[in-house]
């Protein structure tokens, strides 16, 4: 009888199908693609819509992951990242302009979005709203200005005249003033469109770690030691508190992210493996077990997975996956090795 790593049910009927250790929208390793058969059909399909959907979309390493050639059909876009046009002279006004994400099926960023700004006068900054996000906005003399006529600084920005209107005719359903000087500009940038249809244009992306990402990353490194030590270890109760923060939105775990290389020896901080490729390990760091996760050489992940705990010196363990390679088993070093 099977017994889920994570709900810890048993059940003879409830394991038909298999959980990746790495989300398979990652990309599979070969023949020797890891998966588990100790994760019920409950709690796979939860994984599937709540958390590997969210590690394969809306995170940077997501985005990496379909400009390498890994797409999928997915059409919704991004949450909790931002795409933004960066503020060089070729970009012109349009500089810090939101962009749309990248297209999951063809890799390339989607065009400019219908948007408005206006300028807060106690941060100095431009705040940037999409369509969607107009109904929310609070107008305060304080934060913005009076509303005499030249007092608000404000913009508004599509790559159409349809879309252009589109964000007028919404600021004028929430009733936010806002006075048309001159119509839609072109867009600079496009005047430079290449044979194909093609342009190429600098921006930058930001956003936020939240927890629900963290779980995400959770349960790659739990699959992982799951797979690479052995079910009976996970299954034990110093493994709580990661299981119920990975499956039941518990207390998080305490993380930390860095940019610091993940392997020793000969790599260090200017000097990498390639980046077409996913690092994870399992080791004991000053009296815990510590799951570590880096993807495409982005950020290096590193979670407290048990408090107060010890592996045998023999489950410490670490692998580099690489799409379509076997995976590749890392060795641990008691000091840099610079034959």
């Amino acid at each position: 009888m099977n017994k889920c790593i994570y709900c810890k049910k048993q059940n003879t009927e409830g394991f038909k199908g298999v959980e990746h250790v790495i989300p398979q929208s990652f990309g599979k390793f070969s023949s020797k693609t890891p998966t588990l058969k100790c994760v019920c059909d409950e709690c796979n399909a939860y994984f599937s819509k709540e958390l590997d959907l969210l590690l394969a979309r809306d995170t940077l390493e997501g985005v990496t992951r379909s400009k390498k050639g890994i797409t999928s059909q997915a059409k919704n876009p991004p949450k909790s990242l931002k795409f933004r046009l960066e503020e060089v002279p070729e970009n012109g006004e349009f500089g810090g302009a939101l962009i749309g994400g990248p297209d999951p099926v063809t890799g390339q960023h989607r065009p400019l979005l219908p948007q408005f700004w206006i300028k807060n006068i106690q941060t100095e900054d431009w705040e940037k709203y999409q369509i969607a996000e107009i109904k929310n906005i609070v107008i305060t003399d304080e934060k913005y200005g009076p509303a005499t006529p030249g007092n608000r600084n404000m913009k508004v920005m599509g790559p159409s005249q349809e879309k252009y209107d589109e964000v007028l005719n919404e600021l004028k359903k929430y009733n936010i003033p806002f006075r048309v000087t001159d119509t839609l500009k072109e867009i600079p940038f496009l005047k430079d469109v290449d044979p194909e249809g093609k342009v190429i244009v600098r921006g930058t992306t930001d956003g936020k770690l939240n927890k629900t990402h963290r779980r995400a990353f959770a349960k790659v490194l739990f699959n992982f030691a799951t797979y690479y030590i052995s079910q009976e270890e996970t299954l034990k109760t110093e493994w709580d508190e990661a299981r119920n923060f990975i499956r039941y939105d518990s207390e998080a775990l305490k993380w930390r992210v860095s940019q610091k290389p993940f392997w020793n020896g000969q790599e260090h901080g200017n000097l990498r493996f390639q980046n077409d490729s996913y690092n994870i390990r399992i080791e004991n760091q000053n009296g815990n077990v510590v799951g570590v996760i880096q993807i495409y050489n982005l950020f290096t992940h590193e979670a407290i997975l048990v408090e107060n705990y010890q592996l045998p010196s023999e489950y410490e363990i670490a692998y580099r996956f690489t799409p379509g390679e076997k995976p590749y088993l890392g060795i641990k070093m008691s000091k840099p090795n610079w034959q």
